[in-house]
C-alpha cells in the first residue's frame, strides 16, 4: 500500500479511498477465516457484510446455532494477520478479497450446557477430526 490518504475511524480497520481501487485493510488479527465442518465457512469482517452489527465472533455464531435449531457446532478458526478488500467507499460495501494471510490456528467447539464454545486442543485432534476441520 501506498502512502495515500487513510481513514481510521472504524475501529477495525483503515479506508484507503485514494487508492485505485478503493482498500479497506482490516487491522491484524480483526477478520477470522471460519470453517463449519466440511464444507461450511465463511470469514468474519466485524461490521461489513453479514457481521454489521457485531464485533464478536462468539456472539455471530450463537445466533448462527440458534438460526440453524443446531444442538453441535465444531470450529476452526485461523485468524488472519492480513485481511484487504475492495471497497465502494460511497456504499462502504466490501468487494473483492484483494489479500490474505493467516497466522494462528483454534478449535472450538459448542458446549451445549455451558452455552458457550469451549476450546479444543489441536494436539488432542483425531486424523479423521483433522481432517474434518480442513
Amino acid at each position: 500500500m501506498t502512502e495515500q490518504r487513510k481513514i481510521e475511524k472504524f475501529g477495525v480497520g483503515n479506508l484507503y479511498p485514494d487508492i485505485h481501487p478503493p482498500e479497506f485493510s482490516f487491522f491484524k488479527e480483526k477478520c477470522i477465516d471460519v470453517a463449519l465442518g466440511y464444507d461450511d465457512g465463511f470469514t468474519f469482517t466485524p461490521k461489513f457484510g453479514n457481521f454489521k452489527e457485531t464485533e464478536d465472533i462468539f456472539d455471530y455464531l450463537k445466533k448462527y446455532l440458534e438460526d440453524k435449531e443446531l444442538e453441535k457446532l465444531d470450529i476452526r478458526f485461523d485468524t488472519l494477520k492480513t485481511c484487504i478488500y475492495q471497497i465502494n467507499p460511497e456504499t462502504l460495501e466490501l468487494g473483492e478479497l484483494l489479500e490474505c494471510e493467516g497466522s494462528d490456528v483454534e478449535y472450538f467447539e459448542w458446549n451445549k450446557q455451558t452455552k458457550s464454545f469451549d476450546e479444543v486442543d489441536s494436539n488432542s485432534l483425531s486424523d479423521e477430526e483433522e481432517e474434518y476441520f480442513h
